[in-house]
Order: structure tokens, then sequence, then C-alpha cells
């Protein structure tokens, strides 16, 4: 698409499935990443977004007077963007073709609320007059995994900006009023361990970052291959990834983040306790301006402040995801989906009985 917006597949579960990409591939090519397994069918072709397609694209979808797709609601509600989903707006191609600094100008000059994330924050600080003009619609979350620097060298493959710099670049944005947070996510079980997640929490708060999240390996065929080709154990990875194990583990994540009194955000909603509220109104452990709401995260938090099956469905209707998929997810009867009944917040044998 050469607008280079979307809504994530996953919509259902996700408060930010805005999604907006510079680039059609990331030549970062991170070994964990499950999303380059899309070149395998789109080609390796960069794809820039036209920025001018994307502005009118914007421009156009705040006065559609009928909305009828995902993206047309989307767009209608204005609602906040995730700026980096398949491919890092940052990556070092953007120094040649800028695609990314045009779509700032976009985001600015409509006043359009955006999460940006990225790895390569130092190109991304080329531009930091144009974030920091918009303080008011940015929130800057760089990617930092729970393995840090050992993560940088092994599965970046030192591609991106050394980890240390990405903390001083949060810094400088923070000092001049800029929301920053972290996006943590993966947690792999069986490479990372709770004593680096620990000691992640300790460098956020040394950071004076409170927002951090976190969510275990996207594990396809393609992951696993090459996780196993740069001699990872991936038979342990593979095990400890499976829910039964990785509940538990999770469960150990959000106590230590606690401890620390870090804003811990969580996507997986099954494996969480199930009286964990979530402090924020996306998954990524960040507020933002005008998030998605016909999904999981906003209904676990209504399902435990007592709200009926039906008045959730009506106060969280926003037409971004499928309705009826949406409805069988609320009242435990998809069959091939997670559902609130899988969290254990309402009970699968009638309408969505609530178990409170």
């Amino acid at each position: 698409m050469r607008h280079g917006l979307s809504v994530r597949a996953d919509s259902l579960y996700c408060p930010l499935s805005l999604s907006l990409d510079a680039y059609g591939n990331c030549l970062n090519d991170c070994w964990h990443c499950y999303l380059r397994r899309l070149n395998y069918v789109w080609g390796d072709a960069l794809n820039p977004t036209d920025p001018e397609t994307l502005a009118q694209k914007l421009h156009n979808g705040l006065r559609n007077p009928k909305p009828k797709s995902c993206l047309a609601y989307a767009l209608k509600r204005k609602t906040t963007i995730r700026f980096g989903n398949k491919a890092d707006p940052f990556q070092p191609v953007e120094a040649e073709h800028r695609t990314s600094k045009e779509i700032l100008d976009i985001l600015l000059e409509q006043d359009w609320s955006y999460v940006l994330q990225t790895m390569c924050t130092g190109l991304m600080m080329d531009y930091e007059e144009i974030i920091v003009k918009s303080k008011d619609l940015v929130t800057v979350q760089p990617i930092i995994s729970p393995g840090a620097e050992l993560d940088w060298e092994i599965l970046e493959r030192k591609r991106t900006t050394p980890v240390e710099e990405r903390f001083a670049h949060i810094r400088k944005l923070k000092k001049q009023g800029v929301r920053t947070a972290v996006y943590g996510e993966p947690f792999i079980p069986g490479f990372h361990t709770l004593e680096m997640f620990d000691d992640m929490m300790k460098r956020l708060k040394a950071n004076k970052i409170k927002n951090y999240n976190t969510y275990n390996l996207h594990l396809n065929d393609f992951v696993a291959k090459r996780l196993l080709a740069i001699d990872l154990d991936i038979e342990k990875i593979w095990t400890l990834n499976q829910d039964e194990h990785w509940k538990h583990i999770q469960r150990d994540l959000c106590d230590i983040a606690d401890k620390h009194n870090i804003i811990l955000g969580c996507p997986d909603f099954v494996n969480v306790r199930r009286d964990r509220v979530n402090e924020t109104n996306t998954c990524c452990g960040i507020d933002v301006q005008n998030p998605t709401t016909y999904n999981t995260h906003t209904w676990r938090n209504l399902l435990i402040d007592g709200k009926s099956v039906d008045e959730i469905i009506e106060k969280t209707w926003d037409g971004v995801g499928n309705h009826e998929d949406g409805q069988k997810i609320l009242t435990g009867k998809a069959k091939d989906m997670y559902t609130m009944a899988d969290a254990g917040l309402i009970s699968n044998k009638s309408e969505g009985g609530l178990l409170f």
C-alpha cells in the first residue's frame, strides 16, 4: 500500500491497531523477528511509503461520511497511530530516503497522535526538532528487549543503535518534555532470564523511565530455523514459550516490575493473574490519546470492574475489528481464538456469565 497504513490482523487484541510503516521491508533483519517471513511472500523490495498519498489518505479519512472498513473507521476516529509496525522507521536506509522524516512532518501538520517505536534512535534523533514540536502528539518508545547489550549483539546483529545510546536519547527527549517509554518485547524464555529482566527494571529506574511492556516470542517455523542457525537452544525456547510454562514466567515478570514500581504492559491477557488490572489504555504499557477500544485489553478491565457483556459491547464497539469475532471472544464462544473464558474472566458454559 502506497499510503503505508494498515489495521493489524490482531486488532481484537491490540489497542494500537492502526499502524503505519515507512518501508515495506526492514533491513535490520533481526534474527528473532517473525515479521521477516512476510518478505518471502511480498519480496524484499523496500517499497517506501509515498508521503503525498499518505497525507491525502489521512485527510480524506477524517471526512469520510460513511466508513465501511476497519481502516476507514480508524481514520474517521483519528485513532492513535503506531508508527513502526512491520519495519523500523529509522533503519539505516532512512538516511537516503528520508521517508520517515516526511511522515513526521505530515503527522505534525495534521495534528495526529502517534507512538514511535524503533531500535534505531540514532537516526531518529536527526529529527529531534520535529519530535519536540510534536510533543503533545507523540510518545517515543524505543525498543529495548530484556537482554539489552546481549540482544543487540546476537539478535539485532549490531545493526541498530547501541543500547546505552538509546537510553541517552530517551533522557534527552524527556528533558524537553517528550513522553517516553520503552518497548520491551520479546522476552524469550530459555534465552532471557528473570535476572536479566530485573536488571532491565533497574536500568529503567536509573533513567527515570516508568513504562515498559513484556510478551513472549512470536515463534513460527521461520524464527525457529533462524534461531537454531545461530546456535540458540531452540528446543528449550520452544518448550518454555508454551502457555503452560510461559504463564508462570510472565507472572514472575509482573511481580518483578511491581517490585520496582514500573508500569508493565502485558498484551497476553490469558496468562496474567486474573485480578491484575491494566494500568494504561494500551497493552504497550502507555496511555495514548485515542486507542481503539473493541479489544481484549479494554474488555478485561471492564469485566474486572463488573460490567456486563452487553454493556461492554455497546460501550467499546468502535468499528475497528470484526464485530462477530469480538463478541465470540468476549463471551467465550470462539473456538480458534483465545477468549475471556480462557483468561478465567467469564464462564463459557453460559452467555458470558461472569466468574467474579
